[in-house]
């Protein structure tokens, strides 16, 4: 069994296309802004803006719920939101802007529900976009899904779209206090 290092589990945490694909709606989203109406941005905007979904699974390489710890999740969070501006500002230098001005900011904190130990880590951008990207380990895998949408709203993990996605996958509804 190789020995466990957060670094090496970070990066493999971290689904490089997912992140490019958020990025591109980010910059999408700001481009609408620079040259659409308030008016008109704020339709595109509604609460009820769609939630995406998307699902990735890797080998957990040993890695139990126990290694999921405090500093383990900081420093997850740390990497993911700095992996997540890296990919923003390649995106909008690929766009010919000469600066990225959307700001970011994340919170992590992992949610139990039963027995089950999953890491959620939000972020929100000034460019109203919201992501929620949750991790757990499911047998010998590790599991990952990124829940998001261009609205001023969050992304709520307890019901809707993300809710069906997290408890498909991990068999768990947030909010209950047993695994269904």
């Amino acid at each position: 069994m190789k020995q466990w290092n957060w670094k090496h589990f970070v990066l493999f945490l971290l689904a490089i296309p997912v992140l490019n694909y958020i990025a591109s709606n980010l910059g999408e989203s700001a481009g609408r802004r620079d040259s659409n109406s308030a008016a008109s941005d704020s339709v595109k905007q509604s609460k009820d803006a769609p939630i995406q979904t998307i699902v990735s699974t890797q080998d957990s390489e040993g890695i139990t719920q126990e290694n999921l710890n405090l500093t383990f999740l900081k420093n997850f969070e740390e990497y993911s939101l700095g992996r997540f501006k890296v990919k923003l500002e390649e995106f909008s230098q690929g766009q010919g802007a000469s600066k990225n001005n959307i700001e970011v900011k994340s919170e992590a904190v992992y949610v139990e529900v039963g027995v089950k130990k999953l890491a959620v880590i939000r972020f929100h951008t000034s460019a109203n976009t919201h992501q929620v990207m949750i991790a757990g380990i499911v047998g010998n895998e590790l599991k990952r899904i990124t829940c998001f949408r261009n609205s001023n709203q969050t992304v709520p993990i307890s019901y809707g779209a993300c809710a069906d996605k997290i408890e498909e996958i991990f068999g768990v509804r947030v909010g209950l206090t047993e695994p269904k």
